[in-house]
C-alpha cells in the first residue's frame, strides 16, 4: 500500500513539474515504473490497474465540476479514437477513463488540453479544485454569487508549486448559502456567505463544522493563503495516516489554531467564538427550476447511471443541442446540473433526458 512509502521523500526527490517530463518519457520507452513513480503519476490524475503496468487509470478533475458542449465532444472524440468502453463521472467532480494504455497519454494530453482539460495536480499533498455549490449564480434564494472568489481561490491555489508540498491534501470551499452546500463530505476549510448585524455580506470562516468567525470579501484569499502556511509550517509528517488536516487540528486544538492565525493576519476575524454548527448544508434541487438568467432554467438530474458509454454520451450531446443547453455540471454525488436550459425547451430537453436514464 502507498502509505508504506516515505511520502516525505518521493515529493524531496521529485516536484510535481519534474514528474510531467518522466511520464513523457516512460510513455515513449515503455519501461516499467518504479513504486515511487507509480506513486507521483498519481498526482497528475494516473492510477495503474494491474501488477504487469499494461493497464492504467486517468482522473480529470472539473473546475468547479463545470463541462460545456465543446469538452463534451472532446470527451466523446477520446472515446471513439482509443477505444474506450465508458468514461465515468465520479464523486468529488471527476472524469475517469479506464483501460489506457501508457503510449496513448501524451496524446491524450494533447486532446484534453484542446479544450482546457486536464489531469495534472489531480491529487497529491496540495491545495484541491475549490467546492462550491452546484448551481452557484443560478439560485434567487442564494446570498451571494461566489463564482469569481471560487476563480480567485483556484487561480491562486491550484498547480501552484509553493503549496503542493503539504503535509496532505487540502480543500477549501465557499458558498453564496449561511449553510454552505451539500458536497457530500465535510471541506477543511469553509467560507460561507452570511449577513452581519448591518446587513452586510461577511464569510464565516468554519474548520470542519465550527465556525471561528467572519470576515469581508477581500480578506478570504489572504486567510486561506494563511491557513495554508500554518498547515504547511506546523503539520506534521511522520505517520502517514494522521497527516491530514482533521488530524492536524485536533492535535493541535483549534483555539490554538486560532490564535496562530489571527496573528499571521493584518486584520480581525470578527465574532471569533467557536461555535459547532449542526445546520443543514443547502442540497441541490432535482428537477426543473427558474434561473436568476431571464428565459433560462437549471434542470437537476439524479443520475441513475454515472458512466457514459459512446453511446449515452452521443445521445446526450444531440439531446442537449437539439434543446440549446450548453453548459452542464457534474456535483459532488455524480449527479447532473443543465444550468443554462432556455425555459421555453425545459420541460422537452427534462423528458427527453428521463427517457435517457438520466
Amino acid at each position: 500500500m502507498s502509505y508504506k512509502l516515505n511520502i516525505e521523500k518521493i515529493k524531496s526527490d521529485k516536484s510535481s513539474n519534474d514528474i510531467i517530463a518522466d511520464i513523457f518519457y516512460y510513455c515513449v520507452t515503455g519501461e516499467m515504473l518504479s513504486k515511487e513513480d507509480l506513486e507521483r503519476f498519481k498526482w497528475h490524475g494516473i492510477y495503474v490497474e494491474d501488477n504487469n503496468q499494461t493497464s492504467f487509470s486517468l482522473k480529470i478533475p472539473l473546475l468547479l465540476g463545470e463541462l460545456n458542449l465543446i469538452q463534451l465532444k472532446t470527451i466523446l472524440a477520446l472515446l471513439k479514437r482509443f477505444g474506450f468502453d465508458e468514461v465515468n463521472f465520479n464523486e468529488g467532480q471527476k472524469l475517469e477513463f479506464k483501460n489506457i494504455r501508457l503510449s496513448t497519454l501524451p496524446n491524450i494530453f494533447n486532446i484534453l488540453q484542446e479544450s482546457s482539460l486536464s489531469s495534472f495536480f489531480e491529487s497529491g499533498h496540495s491545495i484541491k479544485s475549490v467546492i462550491t455549490c452546484p448551481v452557484n449564480g443560478l439560485d434567487s434564494t442564494q446570498l451571494f454569487d461566489v463564482e469569481e472568489l471560487a476563480n480567485r481561490l483556484n487561480s491562486t491555489f491550484v498547480g501552484n508549486k509553493n503549496f503542493f508540498n503539504l503535509p496532505n491534501s487540502l480543500q477549501f470551499a465557499i458558498s453564496g448559502y449561511p449553510e454552505g452546500c451539500d458536497a457530500g463530505v465535510i471541506p477543511d476549510i469553509s467560507f460561507n456567505a452570511r449577513k452581519n448585524l448591518k446587513d452586510k455580506i461577511v464569510f464565516e470562516i468554519k474548520i470542519g463544522s465550527t465556525s471561528i468567525g467572519n470576515i469581508a470579501y477581500s480578506q478570504v484569499i489572504p486567510t486561506a493563503r494563511a491557513i495554508a502556511n500554518i498547515y504547511k509550517e506546523y503539520g506534521q509528517r511522520e505517520d502517514y495516516l494522521t497527516t491530514d488536516f482533521k488530524s492536524f487540528i485536533e492535535d493541535l486544538e483549534l483555539i490554538n489554531f486560532s490564535h496562530i492565525l489571527s496573528s499571521m493576519l493584518d486584520f480581525k476575524i470578527f465574532d471569533s467564538s467557536l461555535i459547532n454548527s449542526n445546520i443543514d448544508p443547502k442540497k441541490p434541487r432535482m428537477g426543473i427550476h427558474k434561473s436568476m438568467n431571464d428565459g433560462f432554467s437549471y434542470i437537476g438530474l439524479n443520475s441513475k447511471y454515472k458512466n457514459f458509454t459512446q453511446k449515452k454520451l452521443e445521445d446526450f450531446i444531440r439531446i442537449l443541442e437539439e434543446n440549446q443547453a450548453s453548459k452542464i455540471k457534474i456535483t459532488h454525488k455524480s449527479n447532473i446540473i443543465i444550468l443554462d436550459a432556455p425555459s421555453q425547451n425545459s420541460e422537452n430537453l427534462n423528458s427527453s433526458l428521463l427517457e435517457l436514464e438520466l
